[in-house]
């Protein structure tokens, strides 16, 4: 446990929480806000748009997954885990992030894959966690348990304790690193770094991130830091089940109960009608997980031309299409939460 209090919302509203939870800091926040309206202008499009700087968190491997895993990593330690394996798709983003920083805690890094379309830059993404961590290929997401199951029994007859983390299965203490995004972008906001958002926009998979921080900003509203009631926008990026409504507000329900539990503080187990309004939208799924669309490349080279060339192909890219999609009918400031790292790889 333990890190840099000074940079953290969560543990600065609720220093008990510190004590309670395993933390440490492997990265570098709070992510700035900026203010990216020329690219509406180089678009030629109105209003204001906002950047939330998440790709900037780590200089060795920052994005959204950076916050998860400043909770999931010691708390494997702390159960006495030698090894931790991601899961996922094979290039995926979560896979380097656990790759690069499990180390930095003592603990030996794996990867257990299923296939899915690949892109340069999930190539690129395989190759570094191939080089850096144990990688086991599975033929099928479905295989995902059993497969667990022989990480963690091998490993057992080696004498040594392997656990695998999970994007889809998350402990209520792991969805406090995105409550505390959630509760950062208040704080910004009330500080006057940027202008309070009519609108959040993020990209949605496992639904992690958006959960964790619809979670946050109600908490920010119920303590009075902000007042203003921006829609959170989830962008799809793929056909996947848990990329669902339901699942976002159960993920928040979870994350605030958790709060409510450890502060001893029932009134911030928020119900489903104070939490803020929430659109699930699939205007940029295109053919699915990992596949490029026009749409999310223009709008890769849109940023890019404006200055800010910061956009993954299948992820962010599709969200930043959605927003400028979307321009026309936004009644304030849009706010494009950026999830992908953006720190170069070995």
């Amino acid at each position: 446990m333990g890190g840099n209090l000074s940079s953290t919302s969560l543990f600065q509203l609720f220093p008990s929480l510190e004590r309670q939870v395993p933390w440490v800091s492997l990265g570098q926040l709070p992510t700035p806000v900026e203010d990216a309206t020329a690219v509406f202008a180089a678009c030629g499009r109105s209003g204001e748009l906002w950047l939330k700087r998440d790709d900037l968190s780590s200089p060795i491997y920052g994005g959204s997954k950076l916050r998860l895993l400043e909770h999931a990593l010691p708390a494997a330690r702390a159960r006495g885990a030698s090894h931790v394996y991601s899961s996922g798709a094979i290039g995926s983003n979560f896979a380097v992030a656990t790759a690069l920083h499990a180390p930095r805690l003592g603990l030996a890094p794996g990867a257990i894959c299923f296939p899915q379309p690949l892109t340069a830059s999930a190539q690129h993404n395989h190759s570094v966690v191939q080089a850096r961590a144990t990688v086991v290929e599975i033929q099928h997401w479905s295989v995902l348990p059993l497969a667990s199951e022989l990480v963690r029994r091998r490993a057992a007859e080696r004498g040594e304790r392997a656990e695998v983390l999970s994007q889809v299965a998350l402990s209520a203490d792991a969805l406090l690193g995105y409550v505390n995004a959630g509760l950062e972008l208040a704080r910004q906001i009330a500080g006057r770094e940027c202008p309070a958002p009519a609108r959040v926009v993020l990209p949605i998979g496992s639904a992690a991130t958006t959960g964790g921080v619809l979670a946050g900003l109600a908490l920010a509203r119920k303590l009075s830091i902000i007042t203003a009631v921006p829609q959170l926008v989830a962008v799809r990026i793929a056909p996947w089940p848990l990329s669902r409504r339901a699942r976002v507000l159960k993920l928040a329900g979870q994350a605030l109960a958790r709060v409510a539990e450890l502060t001893g503080k029932a009134e911030y187990g928020l119900g489903k009608r104070e939490l803020l309004p929430v659109s699930i939208v699939a205007d940029q799924l295109g053919q699915g997980y990992a596949q490029p669309t026009p749409a999310a490349s223009a709008a890769r080279a849109a940023f890019a031309e404006a200055g800010w060339a910061l956009l993954d192909d299948t992820y962010t890219a599709k969200a930043a299409a959605h927003v400028l999609s979307t321009s026309h009918v936004a009644v304030g400031p849009t706010l494009l939460w950026c999830t992908k790292s953006s720190a170069p790889l070995p």
